[in-house]
C-alpha cells in the first residue's frame, strides 16, 4: 500500500509549515498542494492560494493537514477546506487549538502541534519494523 498524498493548508507560509512539508516529503509522502512553493517576494496575498484550482488538487489527495496557526482572519477559509474534504470523505488532519465542530467527525484527526503529528508519523513508519525486530530478537 503506498503512502497518501497530503494537501497541506495553513493561513500562510510559516516555518512550522515548511518543516512540515519537508518532513512528510522526507518520510514519503507526497504532497498534492502546491500554493506553499510560489516565490514568497512575488507579493502574493496570502488568502490568494483559496481558489478553484487549489479545492481540485486538495480532491486528488487523500488527506487534508491543516495547520491552524492563531491567525483569526484565516479561519472561514480553514474551515471551508476542512468541510470539502470532509464532503469528499477525506482525511482532515487539525494542527493546532481544536475547532469543536470538528472534533465531533471520526475522520478528523486533531494533533496539539505540527511536531507531535510528525512523531506520530515516525511511529507509525517505524513501528512495524521495530516490532519485526522485537520478534527476530526474541527467536
Amino acid at each position: 500500500m503506498s503512502n497518501p498524498m497530503f494537501y497541506l493548508e495553513a493561513p500562510g507560509v510559516t516555518q512550522d509549515l515548511l518543516t512540515l512539508k519537508w518532513s512528510l516529503r522526507a518520510a514519503g509522502y507526497a504532497i498534492g498542494s502546491t500554493w506553499h512553493d510560489t516565490d514568497m517576494n512575488t507579493g502574493l496575498p496570502r488568502q490568494d492560494h483559496w481558489s478553484t484550482r487549489r479545492v481540485e488538487q486538495l480532491q486528488a489527495c487523500e488527506a487534508l493537514v491543516v495547520l491552524s496557526g492563531k491567525a483569526e482572519d484565516a479561519a472561514r477559509e480553514l474551515g471551508l477546506m476542512a468541510g470539502i474534504a470532509l464532503a469528499r470523505g477525506l482525511r482532515v488532519i487539525w494542527l493546532g487549538p481544536p475547532v469543536p465542530m470538528l472534533s465531533a467527525f471520526r475522520a478528523v484527526e486533531l494533533f496539539q502541534t505540527a511536531e507531535d503529528f510528525r512523531k506520530h508519523l515516525l511511529h507509525q513508519q517505524y513501528s512495524p519494523a521495530l516490532a519485526l525486530t522485537d520478534e527476530s530478537l526474541a527467536a
